[in-house]
């Protein structure tokens, strides 16, 4: 119990910074384009890929969010209070663009979960990687997944000469928390609920770290 009313601490103290910058913006101009360039396309589509460029974004404000200590934390309470402030804005906009696309009855949800699920990996992908390379590493992860997220690995393998750099997008689809796994589990697939889970908590644990490093840094 004391372990989550860090978390929720840590949350409520990050709330108000991640609000206050333009990610509310930046949410909302991503869910216009992803409803206006796939308005006739797959709602399961849409929603994978607004739960995870939606978290994505909110990596960006949430991992540098600074807020004043007032509560006794720990690192991984801290960064698990910054996972949560990633991926709850990607879910929200999730069920948003599902609602917009006129999805309903256990449609809905089948979707609604996949997309959630898909931001709940990112989101621990996205948080990692923003506090271990900063801000513009997100650009790339953002693009690689706009370009080859959807790809199953198979594509990539399967052509005449794939090269080296094929091989490598290839085993990223694979391993990583990418958008072709996460369709499935509008059908039921509890391998990829476990895939997405065991991301989130990696991206916890390497974002921990992270912090733990700089706190270090910092009392020096």
């Amino acid at each position: 119990m004391h372990f989550l009313r860090c978390v929720l601490a840590e949350w409520a103290l990050i709330r108000p910074q991640v609000l206050r910058t333009r990610l509310g913006l930046w949410l909302l101009a991503l869910g216009a384009a992803l409803l206006w360039l796939g308005g006739s396309a797959d709602p399961l589509t849409v929603a994978l890929q607004a739960g995870a460029f939606g978290a994505v974004l909110a990596a960006s404000a949430a991992a540098t969010a600074t807020p004043s200590r007032f509560h006794p934390t720990t690192p991984i309470a801290v960064a698990t209070g910054r996972w949560l402030g990633t991926a709850a804005p990607a879910t929200i906009l999730t069920v948003l663009a599902t609602l917009a696309l006129g999805v309903s009855g256990q449609r809905f949800g089948a979707v609604v979960l996949a997309g959630a699920t898909a931001a709940v990996a990112v989101a621990g992908c996205a948080l990692a990687v923003a506090l271990a390379l900063g801000r513009t590493a997100l650009v790339a992860l953002f693009l690689f997944m706009m370009v080859a997220g959807a790809a199953p690995p198979e594509h990539f393998v399967a052509m005449a000469e794939p090269g080296g750099w094929r091989v490598i997008a290839a085993s990223a689809l694979e391993l990583g928390p990418a958008l072709w796994r996460y369709r499935d589990i509008a059908a039921g697939d509890a391998g990829a609920l476990a895939h997405a889970a065991a991301w989130a908590a990696l991206g916890i644990v390497v974002a921990s770290g992270v912090l733990r490093r700089a706190d270090a840094r910092a009392g020096e």
